[in-house]
């Protein structure tokens, strides 16, 4: 009876950090993230349908299939009302329902067309809004402003990287004070050209 006692409490002894370390990581993985750059897809999804149906835009995050290359990656193509043909491209930490968008990325497709509208500058204004929602409080200044952007600023360097020739264009920006992460502009001129701008939202 002593030995079986003994043996019981040897055996709590050496699960019980195992039980704490599970039940700890399960509590973690249900309580969301605060910062304001951490989202999921599902939250990317809600987000951008509830914002974007001004532009005619839509997106339905289930579309598409993961990808894996050195990380997951799944394009999602935009609905578009007036035809633009737009996709999403977003990196996740994993397929799970609680992963994380690390990475994210919007592409335009232009027809070439004299009357075409670009969205690259309205979608960096979604980004910001959402995963920087600091910046929107004065549009005019910065976090940090000898490395980002101010919001309207970002906004100009947009305007003048759709007008221009440029193929690449890098800025940084500032969601909050100790954080800031990095925008990319890409233009790639083959039959047709297409214009991206690229957000590395956090480091894991």
């Amino acid at each position: 009876m002593y030995r079986d006692r003994l043996a019981k409490i040897i055996l709590l002894a050496i699960l019980f950090p195992f039980i704490v370390y599970i039940f700890g990581s399960c509590v973690l993985n249900y309580i969301p993230p605060t910062e304001s750059y951490k989202k999921t897809p599902k939250q990317l999804e809600e987000l951008f349908n509830e914002k974007m149906t001004q532009y005619g835009m839509s997106l339905d995050i289930d579309s598409g299939e993961y990808l894996y290359g050195n990380s997951w990656s799944k394009t999602v193509p935009i609905v578009c009302k007036d035809g633009s043909k737009i996709s999403c491209i977003y990196y996740p930490t994993g397929k799970g329902s609680n992963s994380l968008i690390d990475y994210l990325e919007f592409e335009q497709e232009l027809s070439g067309e004299a009357n075409e509208t670009v969205y690259l500058e309205p979608l960096l204004a979604f980004v910001m809004d959402e995963f920087a929602p600091g910046m929107t409080e004065n549009k005019d200044e910065t976090f940090e402003p000898n490395m980002s952007k101010s919001y309207n600023d970002a906004l100009l360097v947009c305007d003048d990287f759709v007008k221009g020739n440029e193929k690449e264009m890098s800025i940084y920006v500032s969601p909050e004070g100790d954080h800031f992460f990095a925008v990319t502009f890409n233009r790639k001129t083959d039959e047709k050209t297409t214009l991206s701008v690229r957000f590395h939202l956090w480091n894991r």
